[in-house]
Parts: C-alpha cells; structure tokens; sequence
C-alpha cells in the first residue's frame, strides 16, 4: 500500500492474540515515517475502541505534529492540536469511518484524506463486518404512526397499510417493501422535521428500505411482533486496499463466506500458536440469559465454589449484563466464602480489545454469548450475498453460529493470561465455560485453541441439610398436593419454629434454599394488600422463549 503496488482488496491478518500484530503494526508505521522514500504516503488507523488510541499513540511514540485523532469523543480528540488533513498519521474509529462513508466512496470523504489525497496505508484493526443488517417491527412502524398524521397523513396512512400487511404475513417468507417517496411523493428529508431522534431513525430505514424484497420474521415464537429484515454495505468497496486485524479471522465464517462469495478477501500467510498451557472445563448446563434469570442462585453458587477453591488466585468471569439489571456480579460476590476483591468481572460486548486481565490465570464464561437463529440465518445471507427471496441451506447457517461461537470464546479467553506466553505457545491458564450439550461448544474448542487440554466441569453436589432442608421438603411436598396454590411464608414459619427475623436471615436468603426453590420451579409471591412479596408460587410456564438468545439486527 505504501508503494501504491497493492491490488484493490481486503487483506486478512488471523495471526492469534500475542502473536504480534500490532507489534508489526508499531515498527511498520515507525519505519514508514523515517522513510526518506515514503515522505508524501499517510496512514488511516482504524480501531474499535477509544482507549486504543492513546496506547498507540504511546506505543509507537508519535510526535503530536504527526497525528490526529478524529472520533465523536472531542477529550479523545485533544489528543493532538493537528488538524486531521495535516497529520499523516489519522486514528479513527471503526464507526466513524462507516457513518461518513455511508451512501458514499471513501475516496469522497475529504475528512480522511491527507492534503487532497488519500490515504494510501488503511489498517482495521479488530474484526470487519462489510455487510450491516438493517431492521424494522411493526412496533417501530407503529410509533410513527401518530407524529406523522397531522403533518404527513398519507404517509401516516401508508404506514398503517404496510404494518397491516406485516401482521398478516405473521412473520413468514418475504415482501416487497414500497417505494415510499414515489407512492407518496414526501421526501424523507421533509417527512424527518420534527421528529425525535428515534423516530428519525425508524423513518430513515422506512425509506432505505424502498422497493426491496425483505425477510419478515417473528423474533420469537410466541411474539405477534414482525421485524422486516434486510442488509445494505457498511464498508464502501474502494476502501480497499486494506488490511485488517483480527484473530478471529481463522474461525469466523463470516469470513470465509464473504471470501467465497466475493474473491475480494485475500488471507495474508498466518502462523501456528499451540494452546497445551490452556486447560478448558466445559459445564454442559444452559446459562444463557433465559437460563440466568430462572435459574441465577444455583448458577452463581456453581461459579461461586470454584472460585473459593482457588483462595488465593485471580479469577475473570465473563457475564451476561442484560440479565437482572446487570446484578450477576453482586449475586456471585454475595456467594463468595473467600475475598471477593481478586475477582474481576467483564460483560459480553466488552470482551474485546482489552489487556487490562492478561495476568489473570483462571477465567470462566458464565454462559456464551448466543443469537437467535433469525440472527445466523441473516448474518449468512449478508456475508453470502444470498438474496432473501432465495433458499438458505441450513449446513452455512450451522456453520455462521458455530464461527461466532468460537469468534467469542477465543475473544474472551483470550483476556486473560492465554495471551501471554511466547508468539508460538500461550500462557498458563485455566478456563471453565458452562453452554448446553447441545451448543457443541465442546467439541468447538478444540478448533478454536489448537493442542488445549478438554475436560468436564461437574457441578458441585450441594446437599441442603437441617431447617433449610426441611423448609425444601415441606414447601415440595405443598406444592405435590396442592400445585394451584400459594404456600405463605408464615405457614413456612410455622413449620420450622421460626420468627420472621430468623426465617428471613437463616432461610430465605440462603443460597442453598434459593438454588433449592429454583430446582422445584419455585417463586416468591405477593398475595392479598401487601407491598411485599409474602409467600411461595409455582413459576409460570412460558411458551416460545428462545433460550439465551440476544438479538443483533436493529435499526
């Protein structure tokens, strides 16, 4: 690229966490500024996360007259006083680069060019996604509705045709989607004032939408919401050449399907890191986010003993923050015999790019981090360039799921201490993971840490014993006789002798009784005029929840 000699492609660098990407990175943009034959040629950084910025800036040992940062975060942008057209060296971020180019060549965009020109070096670091999904629900459709009445009504009118027709294809096969500028005659610029910034938003992919042939589908099954799914380029072709950074180009199908589809990925020679130092326990037990909220005391005791059975070890657990409001981190804190104070806790979304726990030996995924099969079928389509009205094969679904599944797991593992070592073996460490048998994470890892060692995890045999074992049995056997009522604590009470004050400390908030109510299917309650909840209930049953499952196309 410097030479101006690279073809127009998409060059992938896989090369493993602690091989040394960005390391040849720091030393190819230092020789390339002292370069006395490459005065004129600049560089486009691109990166996920802001907190980058600073450590190559660092790292590489930038003067400020050499770069500039150019982000929506302005602190992050004082980095350098340079103005971004002046500095040969631009750091931007991954979002940046796909809002401004949005609908346009990159070689269009003179925020990132350099005097005139542009920039010659494109590097991305972390993972590419060319293709964006963009999405739509009747919900959404629904919402704009009422702004748009008295301003636009026949474009509020239309609306209400188009989710009409949604709910009645009850989110099965395709529909064309109208051309709403031409059937109404109202631009999308005129139809936007006013809006709130949600509504802007519905409204934009209401028009992107125009004339396309979109999948309709139900989120979930029980759901009578319908989504309208389609997909549209978020990277511009002509910013190629390029070279991304990312480790889990080796396993992600999304990179082997945009390969395929296209012939403009090109991988760079790559190299064999061996994981022997890396043990990985495997759960075979849900723990997806459905399985969390139903079942979060005996999860977190399992999580809780073993890291009490290592007193005097750093431990990393990686979590599913959108369950109970992000509390798995106090439930399992709260679980602990040991210092609480040497385990660190870092959510799904965040489990990317940082350093901050490589020196941590001992690691567990609480749960994987899990689409619904709307997500996989869509994200094949996208990188397969398969048009929506066109058959799917379920082998390159199966195979999309399997590739995030170890893009996350080597992601996240990779955190902690697997990353040390030397560029041909990782560190010493150990992982636990729980995911369903039938996820086959197991038999993934394997692919994933090539010479790891695989075992099982076995949950813990925790036996109830004494007043809390008593409390179990009386409440199962209520429950045996009578399943369509209530049992009140102060029943309960009765049972075991016990005032309020004790029952509550002794009893019901143990963590044994808890796991215990959660393997009897069992709730707490509020009957008759109180605020509180004053007794026990079976759960309720729900029908078409699709377990663990988070949904990523959205608008």
């Amino acid at each position: 690229m410097a030479d101006g000699t690279a073809p127009p492609s998409f060059f992938l660098s896989s090369l493993d966490p602690g091989v040394g990407k960005t390391t040849a990175l720091i030393h190819f943009v230092q020789h390339l500024l002292r370069s006395e034959h490459h005065r004129d040629v600049s560089i486009l950084l691109c990166v996920s996360r802001l907190d980058e910025i600073a450590r190559l800036v660092e790292e590489i040992g930038l003067d400020e007259a050499d770069f500039a940062v150019l982000t929506r975060n302005n602190e992050v942008n004082q980095l350098s006083s340079t103005q971004p057209r002046e500095a040969r060296v631009l750091f931007t971020t991954h979002a940046m680069v796909m809002s401004r180019c949005h609908g346009r060549r990159f070689q269009d965009v003179e925020v990132f060019q350099y005097r005139g020109d542009v920039r010659a070096v494109r590097v991305w670091d972390e993972a590419m996604l060319p293709i964006e999904v963009v999405s739509l629900s009747t919900d959404q459709l629904a919402s704009l509705r009422d702004p748009l009445r008295h301003t636009h009504p026949a474009l509020a009118k239309l609306i209400e045709e188009l989710e009409r027709q949604l709910v009645a294809s009850r989110g099965r096969g395709t529909h064309t989607w109208p051309d709403i500028e031409g059937a109404t005659g109202i631009s999308c610029w005129s139809a936007r004032r006013g809006l709130e910034q949600r509504h802007v938003a519905y409204l934009d992919t209401l028009y992107a939408l125009s004339g396309r042939c979109v999948l309709l589908r139900k989120l979930h099954n029980a759901s009578t919401v319908i989504t309208a799914l389609d997909s549209r380029d978020a990277i511009p072709d002509d910013l190629a050449p390029v070279v991304i950074l990312d480790a889990s180009g080796r396993v992600r199908a999304t990179y082997a399907q945009w390969e395929k589809a296209t012939g403009k990925l090109v991988r760079l020679p790559s190299a064999i890191k061996s994981y022997r130092n890396l043990t990985v326990q495997v759960m075979d037990k849900g723990a997806g986010k459905t399985a969390w909220a139903k079942h979060g005391c005996s999860l977190a005791q399992e999580v809780a003993l073993l890291i009490d059975s290592k007193p005097d070890e750093e431990w990393l657990v990686v979590y599913h923050k959108a369950v109970s409001s992000g509390g798995i981190p106090d439930l399992i804190r709260g679980l602990l015999s040991t210092t609480p104070d040497r385990v660190s806790f870092l959510n799904w979304g965040r489990h990317q790019g940082t350093n901050e726990f490589r020196h941590v030996q001992n690691v567990i995924l609480a749960g994987v981090n899990n689409y619904s099969e709307v997500d996989y079928e869509v994200m094949t389509r996208c990188h397969s360039r398969i048009r929506n009205d066109e058959k799917v094969t379920k082998a390159s679904v199966q195979a999309m799921e399997a590739g995030e599944h170890m893009h996350h797991i080597l992601q996240a593992l990779c955190r902690s201490a697997v990353r040390q070592g030397s560029a041909s073996e990782c560190g010493p460490c150990n992982a636990y993971i729980i995911a369903p048998k039938q996820s086959g994470i197991r038999d993934l890892i394997p692919v994933v840490f090539p010479g790891c060692k695989v075992s099982t995890w076995e949950p813990a045999k925790v036996k109830a014993t004494g007043k809390v074992q008593q409390a179990l049995t009386f409440a199962e056997r209520h429950f045996e006789d009578h399943p369509d009522e209530v049992l009140r604590f102060t029943d309960l009470r009765a049972e075991l002798g016990y005032d309020a004050s004790n029952f509550r400390d002794r009893i019901r908030n143990h963590s044994v009784f808890k796991a215990g109510l959660e393997a009897l299917d069992l709730e707490e309650t509020t009957i008759g005029n109180y605020r509180y909840r004053n007794a026990l209930a079976k759960k309720p049953q729900s029908f078409g929840s699709v377990g663990g499952s988070s949904y990523l196309a959205d608008v």
